[in-house]
């Protein structure tokens, strides 16, 4: 590999990694009040507890978006994280439309959750980190069934 093939590779691996910094909103800070003035406060609070990995214990792509959607017969354009998170959330007009979405989080925790688990059984050095993950990911399932509760009964 010469230094003219280095280069492209490493500022192809800037651009990639600019964009997951852009997509990896830990906290409120990356949300903006406009974004979300004509949505309940429910999205907001949803997107700041499960969105995050640091806060759920794993990380929900732009794609993951798409695919729960497309499981629901929505869809949607590929656009940031958020927009998407957005564009998933504004159908919601029922308790039923909301439980559906619901299902698909714990849906989709889940299967990463068994990821996590394989992972760990593979590499058992590993489990301490996956385990903490995982805690994080059920706790992010009770949160979502509380904002069902709590917004929808």
């Amino acid at each position: 590999m010469d230094m003219k093939d280095l280069n492209e590779l490493r500022s192809e691996f800037e651009v990639m990694q600019q964009r997951a910094m852009q997509d990896a909103c830990v906290d409120d800070s990356c949300v903006e009040d406009s974004e979300y003035e004509d949505y309940p406060d429910y999205l907001r609070a949803i997107y700041a507890e499960i969105m995050p990995p640091a806060k759920s214990g794993i990380y929900i792509s732009r794609w993951d978006l798409k695919g729960m959607a497309s499981q629901l017969d929505e869809s949607f354009a590929l656009d940031s994280r958020e927009r998407m998170f957005k564009n998933f959330m504004q159908w919601i007009a029922t308790p039923d439309d909301m439980s559906a979405v619901v299902d698909q989080f714990k849906k989709h925790i889940d299967m990463k959750c068994e990821l996590y688990k394989e992972y760990s059984q593979k590499y058992p050095s590993t489990t301490s980190s996956f385990d903490k993950k995982i805690q994080k990911a059920q706790k992010a399932k009770k949160y979502l069934d509380k904002v069902y509760t709590e917004f929808f009964t």
